[in-house]
C-alpha cells in the first residue's frame, strides 16, 4: 500500500522505446458495450502462461508464432470473453467488446437468517484465506510494471518559495506526465522468499533525474489473503468483521465458477480501511477480483486486482493502483499498473484443498454434529465437511508440522521475509526489439511523444552526462557557502546510490525557523554549520565523518565537534569529541525553536544549558533480532554558563527578566553548578523477546511490530569527585485494540545506588512549560516543570495514550475523511525523595491543517487539582 501512497508521489515512472513490431501475432482494441476503451484490460493465451494487457487507450498487441490459439479477454466487472484465432505470417486484428457482468440475486440459496448473506460468505473466505496463502509452494513469472504520474499544480507557500526551483533542480515540468516502466522476473517460495530481477527499465525522466535516481519500479506483491496490506486492514483479515460491514450484491458466472459480489463498507472512517467491492468464488472461497478505494488527509487512492486460474489456483494477473493527492501545496496524481504472465506455479496439495466449510453461526445443527465427529486427518480435507473452528485447528497443526520440518532442515524460522532485488547489467541497454517483444503494450501517442522529447534532451545532455559519470562532484560555487549543498560522486550503484556523498548545511539553512534557531539567552545570536562525508559499501558497511560548528556572537566563542561513525553488518563504532553547548536533560525536551519564540517574544528562557568539552567512544552490537547491546564511555569537562547581560528580548515584558540558566531543582536546594571533570560509563541492553527478522539482499532487519520492547540501562560515574550509580528499566508497546484504535504504553522506573554530586547527572524528566509540545517524545509530560522534580532517588513514570478510530469529532464523516484523529492520554510520575505523585489526563485532536494538533490537559499534584492548559503539537 505504501507503494502507491508514497512511492509514486516522490518518484516517477518507467520506460519504453519506439520501433518495429514482431513478425506475427494479434492486435486490436478492447472496449465496453458503449464503445469506451477499457484501459489495461488483460489478455491471456488459454492453456499457456503467455499474455499481455491493453494500454490506456484500450489498444493491445501480442506477438505469437503461427498457429491456433484461444485468447481470454478480462476486465474488472465485465464478462470474460474467449476467442479462437488462427495466426499466420502477419498480425491479425481482433477488436473485441466486453459486456458488463450481469449480476443475479436468485442464483444462490441461503437458509433463512436475519443477517446479510454476505457475512457467511466472508466468514468462510476468511477461514480459508491462510490456506490460499500456503497452497502455492512456489511460483515464477515475468511482470510488466508501469507507473505514470505528474505534478498537477504547486500552490501556496511552496509555490512562493520553491515553485521555480522544483523545475530547475529536478527538470520536472508541472503538468507533464512522466512514465516509468520495467520488465521484471519474480520468483516466490514459501514461507516468504522473494527474488526479483529487473531485466530492463526505461523512463522519460528529465536528464537530472535520469542520472541521479534509481529509476526502478518493482512488482507489487499485494496479497489480500494476508491480515494487512501495509497499514491497511484486509477485508479477509481475521479481524475484518470488527472494521467492515458487508452486503451481498449478487452472483455471476465466470469460466465455470460462481462468483459472489460483496460490497465492503467501513464501520468507521480511517486511514487503514477500504471501501468498494470484492468478488469471492463460491465453494473455494478464493478471490476472483476486487475494486477498492480509500481516503486519507492527503488524497484519494484506488486499487483494482484481477485473478485468473493456473493449475486450478486463481493467481493475480492484473493490478492497478492510482492516487490523487495534495501534500503541502503540491498536487499530484499517478497510476501504477502491473501485468503478470509466464506463470510457473507449483501447488502444495496439503493446502490446495476445497473442504465444505460450515459456518457455525448459520448452520448450527450441522456444526454441532461435526463437532462430535471430529476431523479425520487421514482423509483429504476436500472429502470432509469442516467448521471454521475445525479448519483453524487443522491449519494450526499443519503449520506446526511445517515448522518442525524447517527446523529439521536447519532453516531460520525467525525470518518473516527474505527479499532480494537484482538489476540486470543490461537493464538500460535493451534494444527496441526486446521491448516490443516483452512489453507488448502499445505506447499511446502521448507516451511516444514523451519518449521522443526525453531522447532529445538526453542527447543534448549526453556530453554533460558522460562527464558527470566520470566526475560526479558538482562544481563548487560561492553561493553554496550560504545555501548549502549536497554533493554526490564516485560510481553510482543503481540499487544503493552513490558510494560517496558530501553534504554541507550552511548557517542560512540551519538557523531558519521552524527547522532551526538562531538565539538563546546564554549564547545570544549564533550561527550553525555542519559538514558530513559518507562512504557506503552497499548494505555491508557505512563510514561517516562529520563536523559541527557554532559561533556565538554574544560570547564571541567558536564551539564545535568532530565525529567518526562506522557501521559494519550489525556492529557500530562511534567516536565523538569537541566542545559544545548542551541541555542538562540530554533528551532535549524543549526544542531550540520553541525556546527561541519564548526568549525573543516573552522574555523567558526555559532551556537550560552548559558547555562540555569531551571525548566519547561508543560501541553498539546487535546480538540477534531479540538482543542489542550498547556501551559508551565519556570523559568531559563540564562548565556552567550564565545569561548574557546585554542580550534583550524583542518584546520587553513588564516585571519579567530572564531566569538563571542554572536549573531550579528542589533536591539541589538551588546550589550553584560548578565546573568539574567527569568520567561516565553507560551500559545498556535492549530486549525484544518476540522479534523476528526480515531480509533485504541478504541483510537482516528487525521486525518487531506491536511486540514489547524492554530496555535495561546502567549509568555509572567513575571520577573521584563524581562517583554515582543509576539503574533504570523501561517497557514500551503498542496494542492494536481493533475497532477501538491503538493503545501506546511506556513505563520506566529506576533509582540511584550511589548519588551523583552534580545536577548534570540527576535523573531529569521530559517536562513542558511552553505552548508548543515536542510530539516525537512519547515519554513526555504536557505541563510539568522541566527540572523542578529532577531527582537523585527512586522514581517511576507511566505514559498511556489511546488513539481512537472514532470518538467525538471523528464520527463526523467530513472531519474523519479530512484526517481528524482523537486521543485520550494519562501520564504519571512518582518521585520518592519529594513524595511527589503527579498525574496528567487529557484529550487531543490531530490532523488540523494536516500537520497540527491541539491538546487540553489537566494535571494534579498529590491528588489535588493544579491546572488546565492548552497545548499545540506538530504531528509526527
Amino acid at each position: 500500500m505504501i507503494l502507491f501512497r508514497y512511492y509514486f508521489t516522490l518518484s516517477c515512472f518507467l520506460l519504453i522505446s519506439l520501433t518495429t513490431l514482431a513478425d506475427s501475432g494479434v492486435k486490436g482494441s478492447i472496449k465496453n458495450s458503449k464503445g469506451e476503451a477499457l484501459s489495461f484490460a488483460s489478455i491471456l493465451v488459454k492453456g499457456a502462461s503467455k499474455g499481455t494487457m491493453a494500454n490506456e487507450d484500450g489498444q493491445y498487441e501480442l506477438s505469437l508464432p503461427s498457429g491456433n490459439y484461444t485468447l481470454v479477454f478480462q476486465y474488472l466487472s465485465h464478462k470474460t470473453l474467449e476467442k479462437n484465432i488462427e495466426v499466420k505470417d502477419d498480425y491479425l486484428t481482433i477488436n473485441v467488446s466486453l459486456e458488463e457482468q450481469s449480476i443475479s440475486l436468485n442464483e444462490i440459496k441461503f437458509s433463512a437468517q436475519k443477517e446479510d448473506p454476505a457475512y457467511t460468505i466472508m466468514r468462510k473466505a476468511i477461514s480459508m484465506s491462510r490456506f490460499h496463502i500456503l497452497e502455492i509452494s512456489s511460483y515464477s513469472a515475468r511482470t510488466y510494471v508501469k507507473g505514470t504520474g505528474k505534478i498537477k499544480d504547486v500552490t501556496g507557500i511552496v509555490k512562493l518559495l520553491a515553485g521555480k526551483k522544483i523545475e530547475k533542480e529536478t527538470g520536472l515540468k508541472i503538468g507533464q506526465t512522466y512514465i516509468l516502466e520495467s520488465i521484471n522476473d519474480i520468483a516466490f517460495a514459501q514461507p516468504n522468499v522473494i527474488k526479483e530481477k529487473i531485466i530492463s527499465n526505461r523512463s522519460n525522466f528529465p536528464p537530472q533525474l535520469q542520472s541521479n535516481s534509481g529509476n526502478l519500479i518493482t512488482f507489487a506483491r499485494t496479497n489480500f489473503y494476508a491480515p494487512k496490506i501495509g497499514p491497511m486492514i484486509s477485508p479477509l483479515s481475521p479481524s475484518a468483521l470488527a472494521y467492515y460491514r458487508f452486503s451481498y450484491e449478487g452472483m455471476f458466472e465466470d469460466r465455470g465458477v460462481q462468483v459472489n459480489k460483496i460490497r465492503i463498507t467501513p464501520k468507521s472512517s480511517g486511514e487503514d480501511v477500504f471501501s468498494g467491492t470484492i468478488n469471492i468464488i463460491e465453494d473455494s472461497w478464493a478471490i476472483h477480483s476486487l475494486d477498492l478505494r480509500y481516503k486519507d488527509e492527503n488524497g484519494d487512492y484506488t486499487l483494482k486486482q484481477l485473478f485468473s486460474p493456473f493449475k486450478d489456483v486463481w493467481m493475480p494477473v492484473y493490478f492497478d493502483a492510482g492516487f490523487s493527492v495534495s501534500v503541502l501545496g503540491i498536487e499530484a496524481e499517478g497510476r501504477y499498473v502491473t501485468n503478470v504472465r509466464n506463470y510457473a506455479v507449483n501447488v502444495n496439495p496439503k493446502y490446495h484443498q476445497q473442504p465444505v466449510v460450515i459456518d457455525e453461526k448459520i448452520d448450527k445443527a450441522e456444526a454441532k454434529e461435526l463437532k462430535k465427529q471430529g476431523v479425520d486427518k487421514s482423509l483429504a480435507l476436500k472429502q470432509q465437511q469442516l467448521t471454521r473452528k475445525q479448519l483453524k485447528k487443522v491449519l494450526k497443526d499443519f503449520e506446526k508440522e511445517d515448522k518442525k520440518e524447517r527446523k529439521a532442515q536447519n532453516e531460520d524460522i525467525t525470518i518473516v521475509r527474505d527479499y532480494s532485488l537484482e538489476v540486470d547489467s543490461l537493464s538500460k541497454k535493451r534494444s527496441n526489439d526486446f521491448w516490443n517483444t516483452e512489453r507488448q503494450v502499445p505506447l499511446t501517442d502521448f507516451e511516444v511523444k514523451g519518449y521522443q522529447q526525453a531522447d532529445s534532451l538526453n542527447k543534448v545532455n549526453e556530453d554533460k552526462n558522460k562527464k558527470d559519470s566520470i566526475r560526479n562532484l558538482p562544481k563548487f560555487k560561492l553561493s553554496h557557502i550560504l545555501t548549502g549543498k549536497y554533493y554526490n560522486y564516485g560510481k553510482r550503484d543503481i540499487l544503493f546510490g552513490y558510494q560517496r556523498t558530501l553534504s554541507y548545511n550552511s548557517p542560512l539553512t540551519n538557523n531558519i525557523p521552524p527547522f532551526g534557531s538562531f538565539a538563546n539567552a546564554v549564547e545570544g545570536y549564533y550561527l550553525d554549520a555542519n559538514i558530513r562525508y559518507t562512504q557506503r559499501n552497499k548494505l555491508l558497511s557505512r563510514m561517516e565523518i562529520g563536523a559541527d560548528a557554532r559561533y556565538s556572537l554574544g560570547r564571541q566563542r567558536l564551539n564545535g565537534t568532530v565525529e567518526w561513525n562506522y557501521i559494519k553488518n550489525y556492529t557500530q563504532y562511534r567516536f565523538k569529541s569537541g566542545r559544545f553547548v548542551y541541555q542538562f536533560n540530554e533528551q532535549q525536551p524543549i526544542t531550540p525553536f520553541g525556546n527561541l519564540l519564548y526568549t525573543l517574544l516573552w522574555e523567558q528562557n526555559f532551556m537550560k544549558v552548559y558547555e562540555k568539552t569531551f571525548v566519547n567512544a561508543e560501541f553498539r552490537h546487535q546480538l540477534s533480532a531479540k538482543l542489542t547491546a550498547l556501551t559508551d564511555i565519556e570523559w568531559s569537562e563540564r562548565s556552567p554558563l550564565e545569561n548574557l547581560s546585554n542580550f534583550k528580548s524583542w518584546i520587553d515584558v513588564k516585571d519579567r527578566v530572564f531566569e538563571s540558566n542554572t536549573p531550579a531543582i528542589a533536591e539541589a536546594n538551588n546550589a550553584n553548578f560548578q565546573q568539574h571533570n567527569s568520567v561516565i560509563w553507560n551500559v545498556g541492553l535492549t530486549i525484544r523477546p518476540f522479534a523476528k527478522t526480515s531480509k533485504f539482499n541478504g541483510r537482516e532487519y528487525i521486525s518487531n511490530y506491536r511486540n514489547p520492547i524492554f530496555r535495561i540501562k546502567n549509568r555509572m560515574g567513575l571520577s573521584e569527585s563524581n562517583k554515582f550509580h543509576r539503574l533504570e528499566a523501561e517497557y514500551e508497546q503498542v496494542f492494536d485494540l481493533k475497532k477501538i484504535g491503538d493503545l501506546h504504553l511506556f513505563l520506566s522506573g529506576g533509582g540511584f545506588i550511589d548519588k551523583p554530586t552534580y545536577i548534570t547527572d540527576y535523573k531529569h524528566f521530559n517536562g513542558n512549560q511552553i505552548f508548543f509540545r515536542r510530539d516525537e517524545l512519547f515519554n513526555s509530560f504536557r505541563n510539568l516543570s522541566y527540572y523542578q522534580f529532577s531527582t537523585t532517588g527512586n522514581y517511576f513514570q507511566a505514559h498511556a495514550q489511546q488513539d481512537f478510530r472514532t470518538l467525538l469529532l471523528s464520527k463526523i464523516n467530513v472531519l474523519g475523511l479530512y484526517g481528524i484523529k482523537e486521543s485520550v492520554f494519562a501520564n504519571y510520575l512518582h518521585v520518592a525523595n519529594q513524595k511527589l505523585n503527579y498525574v496528567e489526563v487529557g484529550y487531543g485532536i490531530s490532523g488540523i491543517g494536516k500537520f497540527l494538533g491541539l491538546e487540553v490537559v489537566s494535571n494534579f499534584m498529590n491528588g489535588k487539582y493544579d491546572a488546565t492548559v492548552l497545548r499545540v503539537k506538530f504531528n509526527r
